[in-house]
């Protein structure tokens, strides 16, 4: 994995600086761009405030995972 990747970003509207990194990461625009819909749908069954949240596509620099990848991993 790379050290800068594009990940799905969720952004308080009311607070830009609150953000979160939900889905990702993605090595290619074009492979988030793919996957946004599932991943907000997925940040709505989630936790439904979800919807006020403004959402996009950033590049980055973390090799951490998203929120969605994180929760996945550690499912039971």
């Amino acid at each position: 994995m790379n050290a800068k990747n594009f990940y799905i970003v969720a952004t308080a509207p009311n607070e830009p600086s609150l953000q979160v990194k939900i889905s990702g990461p993605y090595l290619t625009r074009q492979a988030a761009q793919a996957d946004l819909s599932a991943a907000i749908d997925e940040a709505m069954d989630i936790d439904p405030s979800a919807k006020q949240f403004d959402y996009s596509i950033t590049k980055v620099e973390s090799r951490k995972p998203g929120v969605i990848q994180h929760m996945a991993a550690h499912a039971c």
